[in-house]
């Protein structure tokens, strides 16, 4: 049995860095429409801004995990999994949201900016950080080790 060569062995794709790099980043921009929520709607806009923000990173997450398990097996189900799954997390928000819009504290301003400027304002932001090159895909590495030194580390390997 032969074993494959370095470069053909599968590596974890961009896409669980890029997701994992947005919820750290919603860690900055939740707290910022929670509190504005709290300002403007009260405790009941916080928990809708809150219970949207979840939504977001959730929907972010579970995303990159589909895609990231069908690029794995073949292009045909990478393409039937970023269609579908967008359908099916279309689906599960609605199913989030249908039990909840009647009750008392739910606001649905506060729920829907939250949901539609979380998503707007993470990608914007990812886009500044994710590299367009094939030699780093996904996000952007803050130092890029110089070239002797990744000589110097590939002499000594061989």
């Amino acid at each position: 049995m032969t074993s494959l060569p370095e470069s053909t062995v599968a590596v974890a794709g961009p896409e669980r860095e890029v997701a994992l790099d947005m919820a750290r980043l919603g860690l900055v921009l939740g707290p910022l429409f929670a509190i504005v929520s709290l300002i403007v709607w009260g405790p009941g806009g916080l928990a809708s801004s809150a219970l949207a923000f979840a939504i977001v990173v959730g929907n972010l997450l579970l995303g990159a995990w589909m895609i990231g398990r069908a690029a794995a097996i073949s292009l045909n189900l990478l393409m039937a999994a970023v269609l579908g799954g967008f359908l099916l997390r279309l689906g599960l928000l609605t199913a989030v949201v249908l039990p909840i819009r009647s009750i008392d504290w739910f606001e649905l301003a506060p729920f829907a900016i939250t949901l539609v400027g979380g998503h707007l304002g993470l990608l914007a932001w990812e886009t500044q950080r994710v590299s367009a090159s094939l030699a780093f895909p996904g996000v952007r590495p803050d130092k890029v080790a110089p070239l002797s030194r990744v000589r110097s580390s590939i002499r000594t390997r061989s």
